[in-house]
């Protein structure tokens, strides 16, 4: 194995800055281990999608917009507000009231103006689920900043060494008892393949063709292409990529996931309109948002190609779609490097957020209508790994096909 190069990532969270030791080197395989057999909840594709759009609950946020944004490079400190915007310098000593005081906030999707409650589709692909997307454009010095989500910064530096991977059962205290090393063929016994144009209601551009997702040394590949394809239904479109669902895996509250990644556009500098995730949803039950969504990461290239997003989506006590965010930003394209995220679905609500070894999101609490922890204290039952195009965060930009999204590996761990 050759040599690991260094190389020093700067993040910037929504409410503090991290600095990350990673090394540009391929951790070593585990051997693969089964789980046990678990139950696996399937959804079915609607044959009409369109017909399905008309009736997509529409939202309105009526929370205040208050960004504050440190430049970790000037020291200036910029502020924002909706709907008008300001700048100000502070002293060191109001930074330093500032640090103590902040706390990481909630972003809530307000009341939808529809009578229906919940959405009666089982996840966000159909298109009475998911919200459109926060047009959110983060920015740095002598740029304004607008945005949806309540959002505040402090400041941590930290400085790590890359997260190591162990070739045994025990990680960290954990023990492994699944993991997907992706070394030969896609397991069909434990994954498969989308086709469809799943992500309608999200108005993405996408039809998930078999064919693009592939297996190649030692990575799961999910390749996105420009290409005039018929899905299922008759459904023409002009552009293809790929999606994958597990079966019988489970994850459940006590244990920890991890999984290594790695996004490559054909152009980093025209990169819009990629949207690979990693995530689960509708796993309690009541339709989405109701049954939980957790986002594992996502990164979308329209909005801000410097950026990773990590979400949970839920219904509020009130009936509303509420949803806790965290926009992590580095100095550099998120597809530059490779990416080891984790996430910890801890006992009685607490959720943490890992990435490339620094926590980046802690959850312990949220305005949910079943009653914080639930529904993020039961099993998900199936995972999700895509790569969609365009849609509500914004258009593709079609210099940035083909792209690839890569995955190393998948595992989890009971903590």
């Amino acid at each position: 194995m050759p040599a690991a190069i260094a190389v020093v990532q700067n993040y910037r969270t929504d409410d503090n800055s991290i600095s990350t030791s990673l090394e540009d080197e391929r951790p070593n395989k585990l051997a693969f281990e089964n789980s046990e057999d678990a139950t696996t909840q399937q959804r079915s594709i609607p044959d009409n999608v369109e017909s399905n759009q008309e009736a997509a609950p529409t939202t309105k946020t009526t929370t205040g917009v208050s960004t504050t944004l440190l430049n970790n490079k000037s020291g200036l400190n910029t502020s924002s507000s909706s709907p008008s915007t300001t700048r100000s310098i502070i002293s060191l000593s109001s930074l330093n009231d500032f640090l103590n005081s902040t706390t990481t906030t909630r972003s809530i999707v307000s009341k939808k103006t529809t009578s229906t409650t919940n959405s009666t589709a089982d996840d966000i692909g159909n298109d009475t689920t998911r919200p459109t997307q926060n047009n959110s454009q983060t920015s740095t010095t002598n740029k304004t900043t607008t945005t949806k989500k309540q959002t505040t910064t402090t400041k941590k530096t930290t400085t790590t060494k890359k997260p190591t991977t162990s070739t045994t059962r025990q990680n960290e205290g954990r023990t492994l008892v699944f993991s997907e090393e992706f070394t030969n063929s896609l397991d069909s016994s434990k994954w498969e393949k989308e086709h469809s144009t799943y992500g309608d209601g999200n108005n993405e551009l996408q039809c998930y063709n078999p064919n693009n997702v592939n297996v190649s040394n030692g990575n799961l590949v999910i390749t996105a292409r420009k290409n005039n394809v018929t899905c299922p239904g008759g459904r023409n479109r002009n552009y293809e990529s790929g999606m994958i669902r597990s079966k019988g895996v489970t994850f459940s509250p006590g244990q920890s996931i991890e999984y290594r990644i790695k996004l490559t556009p054909n152009d980093k500098n025209n990169q819009g309109g990629l949207w690979p995730a990693l995530w689960a949803s509708s796993w309690a039950g009541g339709g989405w948002p109701t049954g939980g969504e957790w986002d594992g990461f996502e990164v979308m290239t329209a909005e801000n190609p410097k950026r990773a997003t990590f979400t949970i989506h839920f219904t509020e006590s009130s009936g509303d779609r509420g949803k806790v965010q965290k926009h992590v930003y580095s100095d550099n394209y998120f597809s530059d490097n490779w990416h080891v995220m984790r996430f910890d679905y801890g006992y009685n609500g607490k959720l943490v957020y890992y990435l490339d070894g620094q926590i980046v999101q802690t959850i312990s609490d949220a305005d949910t209508i079943q009653g914080w922890p639930a529904p993020f204290n039961s099993s998900m039952k199936q995972l999700k790994v895509n790569l969609a195009l365009g849609g509500s965060p914004g258009p593709i930009d079609d210099r940035a096909l083909p792209a690839t999204y890569k995955v190393d590996y998948i595992r989890i761990y009971d903590m």
